[in-house]
């Protein structure tokens, strides 16, 4: 049996392409990276065998991208260990070979700590387009395969209404919503757990998995408290529909979950909910809503694309690759 590898607890550092400084589980201040990629967020979902990198330029160190990665299970390190996606993000156009030090620093501190398998999960890819396409091929060089393409659907914060984005069917749900009386808005943190119990229930019902416990939603709201948004549709005051938001970053919004009540499918407060986040997003100056994947290994989910499709959502490409390590 082989012995496992010692876990490197010590922070630490290597040069990167002549200038850069790669830092491991320093933590300097970052302003600039997605909630998935922060140094809080890494803290509150990692392991006992974790490493956040830092790469930084000058003195103090100016952090010029960011990666973390989290043992799963023996062997298998993934980025991230929660959250839709973590990978590595950088906040200038850098060198191709700053990349690829980048990489390769990383992925040696992950091998001298046992990994036998590394995952990454990156953005989609229009959020970064330009480094979607040098990382792709920096990884595959590297041995990295990709895993099954996952379709991600994106929603443009414009000028206009999201009215003008409707398919006629969703518009003819959300006026029958309307005319039932039905309302909604965002709601303030405290209702948090009330949201969080429709999200379940709808979850339940269709056999979709929960990924984190309203316990653990509730430390991402303290550790993020300006970072979470919470919207509910209701009917006479009983909230019927629900979502959890999360700033990306200052242009991006993403639907964490959403859902509702059982029995309310036949009016789709889903569709007001989309209509109230859209206008939310707006106001606050975000240009795009990300509302998540709808494949499974690839494989599509046609009525979760359907309906996003009908709201004014494009597909975008979610890269993820994964290398084995002999």
């Amino acid at each position: 049996m082989t012995e496992k590898a010692p876990y490197s607890a010590e922070p630490a550092e290597s040069v990167v392409d002549g200038r850069y400084r790669l830092y491991v589980n320093r933590f300097f201040r970052c302003d600039w990276c997605s909630v998935f990629n922060t140094a809080q967020f890494f803290s509150l979902h990692k392991t006992a065998r974790a490493f956040y990198f830092q790469l930084c330029l000058g003195s103090p160190p100016q952090v010029a991208g960011v990666a973390h990665f989290t043992e799963m299970e023996a062997g298998h390190y993934r980025s991230p260990r929660r959250g839709t996606f973590g990978g590595y993000e950088f906040h200038r156009s850098l060198r191709i070979e700053t990349i690829e030090g980048f990489v390769d620093e990383v992925e040696q501190v992950l091998k001298t700590n046992g990994a036998r398998m590394i995952e990454i999960l990156e953005p989609p890819a229009l959020f970064d387009p330009c480094k979607a396409d040098v990382l792709c091929n920096v990884l595959y060089r590297r041995g990295y395969q990709r895993r099954a393409p996952e379709l991600d659907y994106l929603m443009t914060v414009d000028a206009g209404p999201l009215w003008e984005k409707l398919k006629p069917s969703r518009r003819q749900r959300i006026n029958r919503c309307k005319r039932e009386g039905m309302v909604a808005r965002h709601v303030e943190p405290e209702l948090c757990q009330e949201v969080y119990d429709v999200i379940v229930q709808n979850r339940m019902v269709k056999g979709y998995p929960i990924t984190m416990t309203g316990e653990e939603v509730q430390q991402m709201l303290a550790a993020f408290p300006d970072r979470l948004f919470f919207f509910g549709a209701f009917r006479n005051d009983m909230m019927i529909a629900s979502s959890i938001c999360v700033k990306v970053n200052d242009a991006i919004l993403y639907v964490f979950y959403w859902g509702d009540l059982p029995g309310y499918e036949k009016f789709s407060p889903v569709s007001l909910l989309a209509e109230c986040i859209y206008d939310y997003a707006k106001a606050n100056r975000f240009t795009l809503i990300d509302f998540g994947t709808s494949t499974k290994d690839g494989v599509p989910i046609y009525g979760l694309i359907n309906f996003k499709r009908e709201i004014g959502c494009f597909p975008c490409l979610k890269p993820g690759y994964v290398k084995l390590i002999d």
